[in-house]
């Protein structure tokens, strides 16, 4: 399957699934010089708007470059509150955008599906002069917790093809040829999570390494997920102690 249209049949559980981005990011930018007053943010790979949401909170403008429909149709439709946010049908390669037009390009959770030389080739014509880049992830951690180690045990045991797009594009070298020749920053951010059964469900149902339903895989999934959570719950929820890590600089 192609990335573009990985997420097609998920765009309804994703942005229940996945985790939100702290606000802490916006005011670490803002203090780095990277949003002046009226920032324009780009945010490619925006999917459902996860990534856009702190910015928008901020006052920034965001334009959202997503190339799968049906998520860019439910980003639209939960952002449509802001006013300042519009989104284009277009690639982190091609996002179809005039020269100059942004302060800030982001990707939040997207950058391995990219092309980092090209995708960064872009980000510098639609950056206005001296525009910067931040690269975000919610990372999860793999051990921990009992639970955080169930669950890697489950993603492995059931996931399509997890080990390819866990390990697809986020290695140093790919960062770096984004942001060649300058030099990235990096921050973290704590950013727990707290799920109930349906909330984990959605998690698990919104990754495109998981089986779908109808797929042979799933039942054996949901059935295994079900009594992760049932061994592991505290009140009726489970903590997923994600870390968001953010790559920042200046690009040339």
């Amino acid at each position: 399957m192609q990335p573009t249209e990985r997420f097609s049949d998920r765009a309804a559980v994703y942005t229940r699934g996945r985790p939100t981005y702290p606000d802490a990011i916006v005011a670490h930018l803002r203090a780095a010089g990277a949003l002046p007053e009226g920032a324009v943010v780009v945010d490619l790979g925006v999917g459902t708007g996860l990534s856009s949401e702190p910015f928008l909170r901020a006052g920034c403008s965001v334009i959202g470059v997503e190339p799968n429909a049906p998520m860019r149709a439910v980003g639209d439709e939960r952002l449509a509150r802001y006013g300042r946010y519009r989104s284009v049908g277009g690639s982190a390669e091609e996002t179809t955008l005039a020269p100059g037009c942004a302060h800030l390009v982001i990707a939040g959770q997207a950058f391995h599906w990219f092309d980092p030389a090209h995708a960064g080739a872009e980000a510098r014509r639609i950056l206005a002069p001296g525009g910067w880049a931040a690269l975000i992830w919610n990372d999860r951690p793999a051990t921990g917790t009992a639970f955080l180690e169930g669950y890697e045990a489950l993603l492995r045991t059931y996931g399509i093809d997890y080990e390819k797009v866990s390990h697809r594009h986020v290695d140093a070298d790919a960062i770096d040829r984004f942001f060649a020749p300058a030099q990235p920053a990096v921050a973290h951010f704590d950013n727990p999570r707290s799920l109930d059964r349906d909330e984990l469900a959605a998690l698990v149902g919104s990754a495109s390494y998981m089986p779908p339903p109808g797929h042979p895989r799933h039942a054996g999934m949901s059935a295994a997920l079900q009594r992760l959570f049932d061994e592991h719950a505290v009140d009726g929820r489970v903590a997923m102690h994600y870390r968001t890590r953010v790559h920042f600089g200046p690009l040339a």
